[in-house]
């Protein structure tokens, strides 16, 4: 961990109370002299309780003081619009084809409206229960109460059960309740469940640990394009007696070629989900001996999951495919406690709300069977959501056959694979180092490694899906598993090699390397084969599911024909593989480079990586090349405003160009036209004639006199540097158009220069504390200014949604941010506590942490969804989508950090320090500073262009 960093700590602030997303407001009680209302008319709610298993030690009552986390599912605006809306952003030729909502867009047309959360937040405080707010469009509302709080509440008693070798655990053990107003507005009560454990799909094969770093060597060796990342000699030497490198899996599947487009992730984010903790040590080990560099951060829901500090090795492996499958991708680990129902929820309700991630991985499934139903149709919900958002996910499909339900031999499959939305991904045995040497993997005994089989077999709740037909050996009339004559939901969609003995792939884990199977090696794999077809495009493949079954078998699949996934030998057989889907291979195994090209088009949507050199004169330029993807059948490359080059060279993944002439200093972005489109800006695409790298970035500084100093493409506007000022200038805050800026004084005076304009101050007034900073709204139609105490002063358009001015903090308030849409903000204090009103969302603060130096202020992350404090000495604290970059925590500073500001992107900030020093991190581009100047007074903030 880096000096002066935490990543993804979601600690309330100490002596605090967060308000806001995710709050948790105090229960109402009636007062003493209040007569007790009679009880509310109550309904169940169509969920069950748990199956208890017979061998479970029955404890008693639940301890009646324990307190419960909940969640109260609510049904949101419209779920049948939901479920057709869905349907017609992902069903080929549909009008609404990939025409996907933003998170924003989401919330108001599907989520819960304000007035359902306050009906049922309000019946639920009058059960005695506290119920806090949920984030924009979530349908999760947190509850929490004790034991006997909760039972009274939905009317089910609660029992403490012990399974053997397991924790004593909570349950219910009637139908929960509801008060009978709330029928229909409430779904389900989630986190009832104590015995519900996520499991991991993984099987590490036996003995396979290299014998030393470089010793040894594959035996089954296969040509490999340049571009594909290689195996150094320690993960060869463990390639041996069915065990492959990723480079060979990328070789027999057909991935290198894509490689060899450039088609490497670029722009992609991919969520993985975690119920386990993974070491950093040995994801670094495994990226250095395939030469990967992949930017990799965790966020942390419910206080992250027990157990080793290193995990069991499932997480390494998923994060480590991932970064392999899909090199120039983005990783964001989503990390929660494996305890019950709630939490997995949780995570996938975080991972919708921060919409950050095009591709959703998960190695981790539970028994559909033994999920209640309540659970099942929230987490539809959300994954429907994701859909909706064109945010793809992949689940492993399980390991044990088509009796996936662990130590039973009834037919049975694990969520969230057979959820409608979610595509399944099973596995196979890999005979002789070839995809068509394939069978389905069913090996329960004399197996190398973990015994196991691929999942598959029908879903008992979902009906058929698009594009799916009832494959043989589908049950027929009154035994449907689903109950509905015209199918059910089958699974797997896809399948990938998942045997430990024939078909394991090497990873890094517990600081050596080994042979990893399992359909835990299908998911991430797959989840980057996903990234890679995404690349550059600006509508992805979302629920690919009904596309994937219109891309059919044929030259898109290795169709997998011979073997069953009957484990147990029960069931006579299974399910049987076939010519064509069946329910234990799917359709089969991807033919990388075909799919690809049969879900995103011929080339690929174009994408640029980096253009080299990026600078030249504004006339009379010479070559340039252009590294990325999609470029084989470029048609045009634009410099921006200045026009259209000319055309050189061009293959898959490079492009040689002459620039247009400009007409004199001038930054722009190069972009590349094919038929599938044209690819999207970056920083990476800058190119600067005469060497203008500006590009419309910048920054500015404001001293404590009101002295302004600009960098880059900030223009200068004005400044109080010349003027007697009552009290010192403390921040400053920019115009949406960046051609103004306001600077606010410790008094609150304001002074507006350029498009910024005047709408009030409080200079003049009495103040019970200092102003300590400013933000604006998202029209600059407004601003508030904040005090050491949290009071809010708000002008022009913005309102006002709180403050602390009336509590008692622990240190004092030193900054704010406002959200995107200028409906909230946060304000941070310098023991790093947060405080959220309106729509900004609490995502952690650094309030109960031990701090080398004070919180000095903050910044808003990309979408609202996430923040970063500083520390003044530089350290870093990123929370939410908010990435880490890098801090000067570790550096000795010649003054203090003040202050910082983050790109328009979101991947990356600067720092300044009180002598004008800048530090930068991530994209963020190095200007100028004022660090060897004398400067009058010393700098106090910064905002960027």
């Amino acid at each position: 961990m880096k000096p002066g960093h935490r990543t993804g700590v979601l600690l309330a602030a100490v002596g605090a109370v967060t308000l806001g997303a995710g709050a948790l407001a105090p229960a109402v009680v009636a007062g003493a002299d209040s007569a007790p209302p009679a009880p509310p008319a109550k309904v169940a709610l169509p969920q069950g309780p748990p199956h208890i298993p017979a061998d479970a030690a029955r404890l008693g009552s639940a301890p009646p003081a324990q307190v419960l986390a909940l969640d109260v599912a609510l049904a949101g605006q419209n779920p049948a619009g939901l479920a057709q809306a869905v349907a017609a952003v992902s069903t080929p030729g549909s009008p609404d084809y990939r025409h996907y909502l933003t998170a924003a867009q989401y919330a108001a047309r599907f989520g819960p409206t304000a007035t359902e959360v306050a009906q049922v937040s309000s019946a639920l405080r009058a059960e005695g229960l506290t119920v806090g707010s949920p984030d924009p469009g979530s349908i999760l509302l947190p509850v929490r109460g004790t034991a006997a709080a909760v039972s009274a509440a939905f009317g089910t008693p609660l029992e403490s059960v012990q399974p053997p070798g397991q924790a004593p655990a909570i349950v219910n053990t009637a139908t929960p309740q509801v008060p009978a107003d709330l029928a229909g507005a409430v779904t389900a009560v989630v986190g009832l469940d104590g015995l519900f454990h996520e499991h991991a799909m993984l099987r590490p094969k036996s003995g396979s640990a290299a014998p030393g770093p470089g010793a040894g060597a594959p035996d089954h060796v296969a040509a490999v394009r340049a571009s594909t990342p290689q195996a150094c000699a320690a993960a060869q030497a463990t390639a041996f007696g069915g065990t492959y490198t990723s480079t060979q899996m990328s070789s027999i599947f057909g991935l290198d070629q894509l490689f060899g487009q450039g088609r490497i992730g670029l722009g992609q984010t991919i969520a993985i989900v975690e119920f386990e903790q993974y070491s950093l040590n040995d994801f670094n080990a495994f990226e250095s001996c395939y030469g990967l560099s992949s930017p990799i951060r965790n966020v942390v829901v419910d206080g992250g999951p027990g157990g080793p500090p290193g995990g069991a090795g499932e997480a390494a492996l998923d994060t480590e495919l991932a970064s392999f499958n899909a090199p120039a991708a983005s990783l964001v680990v989503y990390e929660t406690p494996n305890d019950n129902d709630a939490q997995a929820l949780d995570l996938f309700n975080r991972i919708a709300g921060d919409d950050t991630a095009q591709v959703v991985t998960t190695s981790w499934g539970n028994c559909e069977a033994m999920t209640a139903g309540g659970t099942l149709q929230a987490e539809n919900t959300i994954f429907s959501r994701l859909a909706l958002q064109g945010q793809t996910m992949i689940a492993a499909s399980g390991d044990s056959g088509s009796e996936d339900c662990t130590g039973s031999d009834a037919l049975g499959v694990d969520d969230p694979g057979s959820q409608p939305t979610v595509v399944s991904a099973g596995g196979t045995t890999l005979g002789s180092g070839s995809a068509s040497s394939q069978a389905v993997w069913n090996c329960s005994f004399l197996c190398h490694g973990s015994p196991g089989a691929g999942g598959g077999g029908y879903s008992q709740e979902w009906p058929l899906n698009p594009g799916q037909t009832k494959p043989a050996g589908f049950p027929t009339g009154g035994t449907d598993a689903c109950n509905n004559a015209a199918g059910c939901r089958s699974v797997p969609d896809i399948s990938y090699p998942a045997d430990p003995g024939n078909g394991s792939v090497a990873a890094y884990f517990d600081g050596s390397w080994g042979g990893f199977g399992g359909t835990s090696v299908a998911a991430p794999t797959n989840a980057g084969l996903f990234a890679d077809t995404n690349q550059g495009c600006f509508n992805h493949l979302g629920r690919v599911g009904p596309a994937l079954y219109a891309a059919g078998t044929g030259p898109n699949f290795t169709d997998i024909t011979s073997g069953n996934n009957d484990f147990t030998g029960t069931n006579g057989g299974k399910f049987q593989a076939g010519p064509g889907y069946d329910a234990a291979s799917g359709l089969g195994t991807p033919i990388d480079q075909n799919l690809a090209i049969a879900l995103q088009g011929a080339d690929g949507c174009p994408s640029v990586a980096s253009v080299s050199p990026n600078t030249g004169p504004h006339s009379g330029g010479g070559a340039i090349t252009i590294s990325g993807g999609g470029f084989l059948n470029a048609s045009a490359v634009t410099f921006g405003s200045a026009g259209t080059g000319r055309i050189v060279t061009q293959s898959e993944d490079s492009i040689t160009v002459i620039p247009p002439n400009a007409p004199g200093p001038l930054c722009v972005d190069v972009t590349v036209q094919n038929s599938q489109g044209i690819s999207a800006t970056s920083p990476a695409d800058h190119y600067g004639f005469d060497g203008d790298l500006n590009c419309g970035q910048g920054y500015r500084f404001v001293a404590s006199d009101g002295g302004i100093f600009d960098y880059g493409d900030a223009t200068f506007w004005g400044s109080t540097g010349s003027l007697h000022l009552n009290a010192p200038v403390v921040g400053m805050g920019v115009t949406p158009s960046t051609n103004g800026y306001w600077m606010v004084a410790s008094d609150g005076g304001i002074f507006n220069y350029g498009d910024a304009k005047f709408l009030g101050s409080m200079g003049g007034q009495h103040l019970n504390k200092p102003i300590v900073g400013m933000a604006s709204t998202a029209d600059g139609n407004g601003y508030w200014l904040v005090a050491a105490d949290g009071g809010i002063f708000n002008y022009g358009d913005a309102k006002f949604f709180g403050s602390t001015g009336s509590m008692r903090l622990n240190r004092p308030i030193v900054g704010m941010a406002a959200t995107p849409d200028g409906g909230g903000y946060w304000l941070v204090a310098s023991d790093g506590g947060i405080f959220s009103y309106g729509d900004a969302q609490f995502r952690g603060s650094a309030g109960s942490l031990v701090l080398n130096s004070p919180v000095v202020g903050m910044a808003a992350g990309p979408g609202g969804n996430g923040y970063w404090l500083v520390a003044a000495d530089g350290g870093i604290f990123d929370y939410g989508s908010a990435g880490f970059f890098g801090s000067a925590g570790s550096i000795r500073l010649n003054q203090p950090v003040v202050g910082m500001a983050a790109t328009s992107d979101g991947n990356g900030y600067w720092l300044v320090a009180a002598d004008g020093g800048i530090f930068t991190y991530g994209d963020a581009p190095f200007f100028g500073s004022t660090g060897s100047i004398r400067l009058n007074k010393p700098i106090v903030g910064m905002s960027s262009t």
